[in-house]
């Protein structure tokens, strides 16, 4: 015996109803409607909750209250340090030092190069 499969009418309007049942989105035309990421648990709080709550730092407390002339140890310490290795000659050098000693480098390893001395002329 032979069945006849069932109408497009009624195959959509139990779709309606099964979608309707169960809670999701009548979609007949498979159009993309963006319900997955919708759907998704939000990671907003979580980012947030990864890092610690940060405390009130020594420097945002100085600035409030200049007028108690507050000293952050651990700063003063780390100028110190600074100052005792720039004495040692250990400190960081000058900005751009290191190009133009580069640039010099390059000149007494190639003096004879006539644009090697127009780019010395620029630079210095």
């Amino acid at each position: 015996m032979a069945t006849t499969p069932p109408a497009k009418s009624v195959l959509n309007a139990l779709a309606k109803l099964r979608a309707k049942l169960f809670n999701n989105v009548y979609n007949p035309t498979n159009v993309r409607t963006g319900n997955k990421v919708l759907r998704q648990r939000l990671i907003g709080p979580t980012v947030t909750s990864w890092y610690p709550k940060q405390l009130i730092k020594v420097r945002e407390i100085t600035d409030m209250f200049p007028e108690f002339n507050l000293v952050n140890q651990q700063e003063k310490q780390r100028l110190e340090d600074i100052a005792k290795r720039k004495r040692r000659g250990k400190g960081a050098p000058k900005k751009g030092s290191i190009e133009k000693e580069n640039v010099l480098q390059l000149a007494r390893r190639k003096n004879n190069i006539p644009i090697l001395k127009s780019i010395l002329r620029i630079h210095l």
